[in-house]
């Protein structure tokens, strides 16, 4: 049986079956991936284009403003922009469809590639036709020659300035360089202070003298300072901060303790100036705050006292009441001391070993207090040296203000001249001469002062007190002028004056004839 022949219907769609979906897909493909290309290209040049104006605008805020790391910010938003401008453009790439609008706009194909894109599953010979079509007109074109990769010139000299500023912000000097070494400098001496506060903070934690509470307090104050000075942005802020450490650093301290050391050691000197050598041994224990030594001699004064005789017992309580009116400044041992005189006195064993306790917890008090003091000085001494580290220069010097350090000052007088009547140390008259400052005031000058006593014309250095009157200074040889104080007759300030010079001459390295000169020089004050 014979087949029967192919319609021309059948044959027309055999024609057009050339003109298939893959062929226009694979006509497609070069054009596509050179939209990509390009569009890559664009927009990494954008975003490369956008960080170096990024960059520019940070490298001219570091001029206005010190910005030391403005440098490497600026090379990181470059390479930011550029990372980003690739991913998006990558993430973003147009696909067939979208490629075929944009090659219909390019070619002026008018949608021709677009509508066979969409109909390119359809099999109707009219749908081939159109493909054909625009399979036709794209093959009149190439993907190199109808999509470029140079950039436009504007786009050319737009990144050419950019990059012209961007060459003159990283060449010509920036005004801020000075400032931010300042601040560089600044930064390495409070590191360093920071490192040695850190140091005092361990020998501090260290002292097993002082009580735990203090340590404490001690080591919460020197945190906190290291937390205020790693923030400090300049020296007036760091100083600030080291006058608070030094203040709370004061605030610890015993407000007697200076008087109660005074007054302890004039006990142990008159207690080391007795004939009775248990007596001087006493006195030298607690001279040295030598717990064990002082239990040693008050043992070996008891085994005395019970052997003595009724008048020796006197004349030894009568030393030690000496010594325990010496010690008035420091109630607790001065009481104690006269406690230890009226067992002595009545012979009472008993007495005596109460009296003996007394005296060796008073001393083991004044050793404790006297720690406290030592240790808080020895942090606020290390305190003041961070402080004159971080002081700025003048003059070749660094300006001493050693005024906190021991949360209390000693002044020295230095005159020459004719001194009469009442004393002019410190609120009680009126002094006039030469004055710096500076926790330990030097003062020199000479001033006739109408009094009822003339003082001889010898130079001589006494230690005054803090006083509450204002003051006006000078550097430059003018005079300077100390007010608002009482006048008390001079008989009543010699003897403290006096025994002020001299426990201010015994605790220093002054040369021994200078100590006699002090000495002789109070001796003829008091004679007159």
């Amino acid at each position: 049986m014979a087949s029967a022949a192919p319609s021309s219907q059948a044959k027309v769609r055999s024609r057009i079956a050339g003109s298939s979906g893959e062929q226009l897909t694979a006509a497609l493909h070069p054009w596509r991936t050179r939209l990509i290309l390009q569009q890559v290209l664009s927009w990494t040049a954008r975003g490369a284009l956008a960080g170096l104006m990024l960059a520019c605008l940070m490298l001219l805020v570091a001029r206005l403003l010190p910005w030391a790391t403005a440098p490497y910010w600026a090379i990181g938003i470059v390479i930011a922009c550029l990372l980003v401008a690739f991913g998006a453009a990558l993430w973003f790439r147009p696909s067939l469809a979208r490629a075929t609008r944009l090659i219909d706009a390019l070619l002026s194909l008018h949608d021709r590639l677009s509508t066979a894109w969409e109909m390119r599953n359809e099999n109707a010979p009219l749908f081939g036709l159109q493909r054909r079509d625009a399979l036709k007109h794209l093959g009149k074109h190439s993907p190199g020659t109808a999509i470029p990769l140079r950039p436009g010139r504007s786009s050319l000299f737009t990144a050419a300035v950019v990059v012209a500023i961007l060459a003159l912000l990283l060449l010509l000097p920036n005004p801020m360089t000075g400032v931010l070494q300042q601040q560089a400098a600044f930064q390495a001496r409070i590191a360093k202070q920071i490192a040695a506060i850190d140091h005092v903070r361990s020998v501090a934690l260290q002292q097993t003298n002082t009580p735990a509470t203090e340590r404490t307090q001690i080591d919460r104050i020197l945190r906190e300072l290291q937390a205020k000075l790693q923030n400090a942005k300049n020296e007036a802020q760091a100083q600030q901060a080291i006058a608070e450490a030094q203040s709370r650093l004061n605030q610890l301290r015993d407000p007697q303790a200076a008087n109660k050391v005074q007054a302890q050691q004039a006990a142990s000197s008159s207690l080391q100036g007795s004939p009775n050598a248990s007596l001087s041994a006493l006195g030298q224990a607690l001279a040295g705050n030598d717990n064990k030594g002082l239990a040693t001699a008050l043992k070996k004064l008891a085994d005395q006292v019970s052997k003595m005789t009724p008048a020796q017992r006197a004349q030894l309580a009568q030393q030690l009441e000496k010594a325990a009116n010496q010690a008035q400044q420091n109630p607790d041992l001065s009481s104690s001391l006269h406690q230890l005189a009226r067992s002595v006195a009545s012979g009472s064993p008993g007495e005596v070993s109460d009296a003996s306790n007394s005296v060796q917890k008073a001393a083991a008090q004044d050793a404790t207090t006297q720690a406290q003091s030592n240790s808080i000085n020895q942090v606020s001494k290390s305190l003041q040296q961070s402080a004159n580290a971080l002081a700025p220069a003048t003059d070749g010097t660094r300006s001493l203000n050693q005024g906190q350090q021991q949360g209390q000052g000693q002044q020295q007088g230095q005159g020459q001249g004719q001194q009469q009547g009442q004393g002019q140390q410190q609120g009680q008259g009126q002094q006039q001469g030469q004055e710096s400052n500076g926790g330990q005031g030097n003062k020199g000058g000479k001033g006739d002062n109408p009094g009822n006593k003339p003082g001889k014309n010898e130079p001589v250095s006494v230690p005054g007190k803090i006083g509450s009157g204002t003051s006006t200074q000078s550097n430059d040889g003018s005079n300077g002028v100390v007010q608002n104080g009482s006048s008390v007759p001079y008989s009543q300030v010699i003897a403290q004056y006096n025994q002020m010079a001299h426990d201010a001459i015994d605790n220093s390295s002054i040369s021994p004839t200078m100590k006699d000169l002090v000495h002789s020089y109070f001796k003829a004050l008091e004679g007159q």
